[in-house]
């Protein structure tokens, strides 16, 4: 009977084939020919959880409502930023080029990674599939997705990650902010995006 990694469901976005291996002199988790910030990140440390935030996908949602360009990438990170704490480790995967926007590992337990001609669609079905492989069936639900896109959705369903909608990260954020004397709590003039997960 065939292994489970070998029949890996939900390879659409995800899919390595034909990419190039790691070589022997790169570090753990990092293929040969990929740059250092679209490596895969690594398995969240042992306690703590993984998020994989759809950046884009949840810029707009927090717009909703307000006008477009009203949440700065800049101004998008620093509320993600103390809406998690460590032992989580959060990444933020973004399209685009970053600017003058910092890239990298900004803080302890957060990352920003802009895709810099790939999909951040593409990113994250990549470090579901790595997150699948490396932690297995038992233990992959320790990673979210944080999107409302249907594609993504589907693929870390497919691969055991949970997965929340842009609704829950608006009401997470805002719980968060009120339990911070002193920061604000308006995203989107106050209102959390509609929860469009599929029904």
């Amino acid at each position: 009977m065939p292994s489970r990694r070998r029949t890996l469901p939900g390879a659409g976005l995800g899919s390595r084939a034909g990419r190039p291996g790691r070589g022997p002199g790169d570090p753990p988790g990092r293929r040969r020919g990929c740059p250092p910030d679209l490596a895969p990140a690594p398995p969240a440390a042992v306690g703590g959880s993984r998020v994989l935030i759809d950046g884009r996908n949840v810029q707009r949602a927090l717009e909703r409502g307000a006008a477009a360009g009203s949440l700065p990438t800049a101004a998008l990170i620093a509320r993600l930023r103390a809406a998690f704490a460590p032992p989580t480790e959060v990444e933020l995967i973004l399209d685009g080029h970053p600017g003058p926007t910092p890239t990298g590992r900004v803080a302890p337990g957060f990352s920003v990674l802009f895709g810099r001609g790939t999909s951040a669609d593409h990113l994250i079905g990549e470090r579901v599939v790595d997150a699948f492989q490396s932690l297995g069936p038992a233990d992959v639900e320790s990673v979210l997705v944080v999107t409302d896109d249907r594609e993504v959705r589907a693929q870390a369903l497919r691969n055991g990650v949970r997965v929340q909608g842009t609704a829950w990260l608006a009401r997470h954020l805002e719980a968060r902010a009120a339990a911070t004397p002193g920061r604000g709590t308006t995203l989107g003039h106050g209102r959390a995006p509609r929860d469009r997960s599929p029904r």
